[in-house]
This record gives structure tokens, sequence and C-alpha cells, in this order.
């Protein structure tokens, strides 16, 4: 019989810590699964908070948006004096957050164990 040492390496890459950032923030959480389940659409804001029906949470969200739009997730386009919230056209962080939304609870607690 082998006996196999694992060992376990801490990562600081920028999707690690963006990963840590958005498991903490259950807004961004139901924003990337919003955005995933309609990754060609456009939104206004209004329309978002509504989708994530809770409007209680108004500041949450937009905050939540804010940051987003910071970290790259999520790009705007204004037109006819209305901003439209949308995923970002860069294909690398298109496939992150499709696949991150496809994560079940398991799996978040798999990425927080290792992050």
């Amino acid at each position: 019989m082998t006996i196999i040492e694992v060992t376990k390496v801490k990562s600081h890459s920028y999707v690690g810590l963006l990963m840590k950032k958005l498991v903490g923030n259950r807004c961004c959480l139901g924003l990337l699964r919003f955005f995933a389940a309609n990754p060609n659409g456009r939104f206004s804001k209004l329309a978002v908070i509504h989708a994530m029906d809770e409007d209680d949470n108004r500041p949450r969200i937009e905050n939540a948006i804010e940051q987003m739009i910071e970290d790259g997730l999520i790009s705007t386009v204004d037109e006819k004096d209305i901003t439209y919230y949308m995923l970002t056209k860069d294909e690398a962080m298109r496939k992150l957050v499709i696949n991150v939304a496809l994560f079940d609870w398991r799996d978040w607690q798999m990425v927080l164990e290792h992050i």
C-alpha cells in the first residue's frame, strides 16, 4: 500500500480573491445567478432589483451591482438616459460567472474550504 501526502497550497490568484469576495455577499451570488441565467440580456437597475425579489434590500443590491462593476463582472450601457446592466463581454469573466452560477450549496462549501 502506498501512502500519498496531500498538501493544501493557498493561492492568492485574482479569481480566488474575487470568489472570496463574492461568496461572502449573498446579493452578489444572487446577481451572479441572475446574469448567468440571462447571459445575453441587458436590464435596468429596477428590473434587476425586482428580479432579485428583495425590494427591502435595495441598497445592498445596488452596492453589490457597483462592486461587480468594479470587479469587471458586469458592464453598463447608457441609452436615452437609462443605464442598462449586463454580463461583461470579456469571455474569460463570462465563463467564470456562468460556471460559478452552476454551483450548488455543496460546491460552495468546497470553494470556501479551498480559498
